[in-house]
C-alpha cells in the first residue's frame, strides 16, 4: 500500500458546479470552487506521473484505471490534526472538515437521529466548533489568449474579466505544513517527488509518493455505518437507493439500507482528450452517513469503494464500528 500527499503551497480552485465561460457570460462570469479537490482533479494529477498511454477509445473511469492501476481512498486534510470534509447541512455542519477523531461519534449521533432517538444538537455543535472552515478568497482575472510561441497573454481586446473564488487552508491558522492526503490500494507503485499541477488557474502542489505500512484512518473488522468521504455516484434514471443496495449485497447480506445525508446531481468533470463533458450523476454527498441493519467487513469496503468510479477516488467511505461508547473491535 501506499501514501499520496498533495502539499499545499497556495490557494486553490477546485471546480464547483455551474458554467465558467467568460465568452458567453462576460464580467458575470465566476467560478466557485468545492472544498477538496475532485477525485477525478487527484487522479488526473497522479496520472501525469506516469508514462503516456492511449486512452481516446476508453470510457472516463477505465482510462484513469489504465493509466493509474491502483485504487485511491481519501481525501484526509492534515493541519496539524486530521480532517475531512463535511457537506450536509441538517447538523449545522455544512461545507465544514470535521476532524477525523470525531467521525465515529458523528456516525453514532446520526445513528440515534435517523433510528428515532432524537437530534443532540449540544452534541453535533461541539463537533462542528472542533472542526474548521478555510476561507475563500475572491480573485478577479482576466481571460488569456494563446500567441503562436504558445505563450498566454492577456486578451486585452475582448476583456473577459471573471472572478473565482479560491480556498484558502492556510487562513487562520499559523501551521504552515499543510498536506491533502490518500490511501493508494496498489501492489507496486513508482514513489518520489513530483511537482504537479492542482486544480484550475494553473496552481501547484509538490505530491509525494510513498510506501505506508497502514491506512490513513483505523478500520474497524466489522462496520454497520460508513461515513461518505467522497461523493458516491450512481447512473441516474434509477432510485440511488437502489443501486446501492443491490451493490452493498455483493459484499453479503446487509439486510435494510438507511441513508443521512444529501443526494444531488453532479458531474465527473471535463475530458481534455475527447473534448467534452463526462457524465453527470447521482451524488451521494460527503459528511453523509450510510447505515446498515447488518455488518459488513471494515477492511474490503474501504479498499473496493462504492458506486462508480470508485477506483479512481469516488465512493471512499470511513467504516465505523462498534458501539455509540466507542467500543469498537478495531484491527491492530
Amino acid at each position: 500500500m501506499y501514501r499520496a500527499v498533495f502539499r499545499v503551497l497556495e490557494p486553490y480552485l477546485f471546480r464547483g458546479p455551474g458554467e465558467f465561460d467568460p465568452s458567453t457570460r462576460g464580467v458575470y462570469s465566476s467560478a466557485s470552487s468545492f472544498l477538496v479537490p475532485s477525485p477525478s482533479t487527484v487522479a488526473g494529477a497522479l496520472a501525469t506521473t506516469f508514462g503516456y498511454v492511449e486512452t481516446g477509445f476508453m470510457e472516463w473511469d477505465e482510462a484513469y484505471s489504465a493509466v493509474l492501476g491502483a485504487k485511491i481512498r481519501g481525501p484526509y486534510l492534515r493541519r496539524g490534526l486530521l480532517y475531512v470534509e463535511n457537506r450536509i447541512n441538517e447538523n449545522r455542519i455544512n461545507e465544514k472538515f470535521i476532524r477525523l477523531d470525531d467521525v465515529q461519534k458523528y456516525c453514532y449521533l446520526v445513528k440515534e437521529q435517523v433510528c428515532g432517538g432524537g437530534k443532540d444538537i449540544k452534541k453535533m455543535e461541539e463537533i462542528s466548533r472542533s472542526g474548521f472552515s478555510p476561507r475563500k478568497l475572491m480573485i478577479t482575472g482576466i481571460g488569456l489568449m494563446t500567441r503562436a510561441d504558445m505563450r498566454k497573454i492577456a486578451d486585452e481586446e475582448k476583456g473577459l474579466i471573471y472572478t473565482a473564488s479560491f480556498i484558502d487552508y492556510f487562513s487562520d491558522t499559523k501551521i504552515s505544513n499543510i498536506t491533502i492526503e490518500f490511501d493508494i490500494i496498489s501492489g507496486k507503485m513508482r514513489t518520489g517527488s513530483y511537482a504537479v499541477r492542482l486544480g484550475g488557474e494553473g496552481r501547484a502542489s509538490l505530491l509525494e509518493i510513498s510506501e505506508s505500512e497502514g491506512y490513513i484512518c483505523r478500520i474497524p473488522e466489522r462496520a454497520d455505518l460508513l461515513y461518505v468521504l467522497s461523493p458516491v455516484l450512481y447512473e441516474t434514471g434509477a432510485e440511488f437507493i437502489g443501486q446501492l443496495k443491490a451493490e452493498l449485497g455483493k459484499m453479503g447480506d446487509v439486510g435494510s439500507v438507511e441513508v443521512f445525508g444529501k443526494i444531488d446531481l453532479l458531474g465527473a468533470g471535463y475530458s481534455e482528450v475527447k473534448r467534452r463533458r463526462k457524465p453527470i450523476y447521482q451524488a451521494l454527498l460527503p459528511g453523509s452517513v450510510i447505515i446498515l441493519e447488518k455488518s459488513v467487513d471494515g477492511s474490503r469496503i474501504y479498499e473496493e469503494g462504492i458506486g462508480v468510479g470508485k477506483e479512481l477516488g469516488f465512493g471512499s467511505v470511513i467504516p465505523v464500528g462498534g458501539d455509540e461508547s466507542g467500543n469498537s473491535s478495531f484491527k491492530a
